[in-house]
């Protein structure tokens, strides 16, 4: 019991920290506004490959056109990577796809740890016979969730991440205001 306890005791001191960076606009926030550069004002990608631990970690860009450093609250930072590095929003996407594929085994572990310490209704198998059935129960559940998210993730990227901005870059879409600038 003392150790759910933790958990969730760190799992509720980490939703708090995210729930004040993102009021406070620090590197614990998250933001879900399009950004844009703050000295050329060009339009940030909302799918990025990270160019630095730090922008791996915190999240920003270097900006395309003019190399701007720009943390994720569109506010100017020293540049932390070369401007020169570009990857096409098909390419990325191919990226995601092999990430989510990679995820499963994460998966996998993480609903076998919740039957195991008694949060579902599983518990520690008794036998091997049970641990057998608690596998394969899990093996189920995690292709069922990684499917399931390997086909919903592209709507729901379309939906809240891409569209939100005004633009899909992966359709080629884009606003009035950008086709006649």
């Amino acid at each position: 019991m003392i150790p759910l306890i933790i958990i969730f005791g760190l799992l509720g001191l980490g939703i708090v920290l995210v729930a004040y960076g993102t009021v406070a606009k620090n590197k614990w926030g998250i933001n879900w506004d399009p950004v844009s550069c703050p000295r050329c004002k060009t339009p940030l990608p909302r799918l990025r490959e990270a160019r630095s631990l730090q922008q791996a970690m915190w999240g920003g860009w270097t900006c395309q056109t003019c190399g701007a450093g720009v943390d994720k609250w569109g506010r100017e930072i020293p540049p932390v990577a070369p401007s020169s590095i570009a990857i096409p929003e098909g390419q990325m996407r191919a990226v995601l796809k092999k990430r989510i594929i990679l995820a499963a085994p994460v998966g996998f572990c993480l609903f076998l740890l919740l039957d195991w310490t008694g949060i579902t209704d599983g518990g520690f198998p008794s036998d091997w016979a049970e641990a057998l059935v608690q596998v394969v129960a899990n093996i189920l559940w995690t292709v069922i969730f990684t499917v399931s998210f390997y086909f919903a993730w592209p709507y729901l990227l379309g939906r809240f991440f891409l569209k939100a901005s005004g633009r899909d870059p992966g359709r080629g879409q884009q606003p009035e205001q950008d086709r006649k600038a």
